[in-house]
């Protein structure tokens, strides 16, 4: 059962409700973006493969640009570079789609791409380390996290739903070009809600000293972040075979349904977790959460009729929420607070990479062998993450103690 004191203590704080109220418009573009330009290129070239690889290149890019602009943040605070990016990004998209609509050349295709996602601004970063920062207890902070997982799942929600319906209106160059409006209008909301001033204050003085490898420099923030790949990778392959099933089944319009499918379960999970306490260590519970991944992906892929793969996708989807949770109590308990921003842009770099490389290699496989194999490889993958989650540090969400300095 949903307990849901926490969250009207954490929503009590009327500043703090507008500033998550307003994040969730910016970042509608994470759930429509990679469909988007995979069904954009798809629908262009006829081809899963050319379009898995502009997805990627968009991808890369979110990942390559994350830590530099963490460190930026880091080091100057979030408010010089969030506008200019959100305007950069919103133009970079618009020429993104002129060259995709023109059947423009590979290379161009993926320059464009790349450029769209190296200006993206760092709406998520921004206010996952403000909440590392903050001096909330431990268990509203869990509420935060799981209400930013929640927040997530919305944008895949909301997201191929409305690529979908732009698709009915004949295009999904529509979607990316919704997604640049939602962006840069929703960025500037963000910045105007508070957001940047309570993200606080650059920490610095003679007892920070800062280390050119940033967080990197914790052996167990590499080992969490690595972890992180590890799981993004599974579910970019996990998520490539869902467009891939809705045009095998001659219904492609039907490919937001089945992302819905799973990211509702997601979310209503993501919120039941943020409302428990659970004994486990962290790690212990990320590996329960990539054990059912495999186990629902194995499921979706011997699934032949629509409604047994929708109800698959929900199965897999209720591990989601609380596992992009956990994952993100795990890197803030482990990450020292002067390196907050630029640890949590690191897992969104590595995570990028991750879903870029499932999205690439997951349409290779759909294309010469078809959509299950892209799904037997997540489980396979998911397996592999499940394993490795026992070689990170056993940390658990109660009153915070300095893990960074001794692991």
């Amino acid at each position: 059962m949903i307990n849901l004191d926490p969250y009207r203590t954490l929503f009590a704080d009327h500043e703090l409700r507008r500033i998550i109220l307003s994040s969730v418009l910016p970042r509608l573009p994470i759930g429509m973006n990679a469909l988007g330009l995979t069904l954009l290129v798809q629908s262009q070239t006829q081809s899963f493969t050319r379009a898995g690889m502009v997805s990627a290149a968009y991808l890369c890019a979110l990942a390559i640009q994350a830590p530099i602009i963490g460190r930026f943040v880091d080091n100057n605070g979030p408010k010089a570079v969030m506008m200019p990016l959100a305007i950069l990004h919103a133009l970079a998209l618009l020429l993104l789609v002129f060259a995709v609509t023109q059947v423009a050349s590979l290379p161009l295709m993926l320059a464009a791409a790349f450029l769209a996602g190296a200006v993206f601004p760092p709406v998520s970063m921004t206010i996952r380390a403000m909440y590392r920062k903050s001096d909330m207890p431990d268990a509203q902070k869990r509420s935060a996290f799981a209400v930013e997982s929640v927040i997530l799942e919305c944008s895949f929600i909301l997201g191929p739903l409305i690529v979908s319906l732009t698709m009915l209106a004949g295009s999904p160059a529509f979607a990316v070009l919704a997604s640049a409006v939602m962006g840069a209008l929703g960025t500037w909301h963000f910045s105007r809600s508070g957001a940047l001033t309570r993200w606080g204050v650059v920490e610095r003085g003679e007892n920070v000293v800062r280390h050119w490898l940033g967080p990197l420099k914790v052996p167990a923030v590499r080992r969490a972040l690595l972890l992180s790949f590890f799981f993004a990778v599974g579910i970019g392959l996990n998520e490539i075979a869902i467009p891939a099933f809705a045009n095998h089944s001659g219904f492609p319009a039907r490919v937001g349904w089945f992302y819905a499918a799973m990211s509702i379960p997601s979310a209503i999970m993501g919120i039941a977790y943020g409302s428990r306490h659970f004994a486990w260590p962290l790690n212990r519970q990320i590996m329960a959460a990539g054990l059912w991944l495999a186990a629902g992906s194995t499921l979706m892929a011997v699934s032949m009729q629509t409604w047994t793969f929708m109800l698959a996708c929900a199965f897999t989807g209720l591990a989601f929420g609380p596992m992009i949770t956990a994952l993100s109590l795990q890197l803030g308990k482990l990450s020292p607070i002067e390196y907050s921003t630029e640890a949590f842009t690191w897992s969104m770099t590595l995570f990028m990479v991750g879903l870029g490389i499932g999205f690439w290699v997951g349409g290779g496989l759909i294309e010469q062998f078809g959509g299950a194999t892209s799904l037997f490889a997540c489980t396979g993958l998911m397996l592999v993450a499940a394993v490795c989650c026992l070689a990170v540090p056993e940390v658990r969400n109660e009153p915070d103690v300095d893990v960074a300095a001794t692991a």
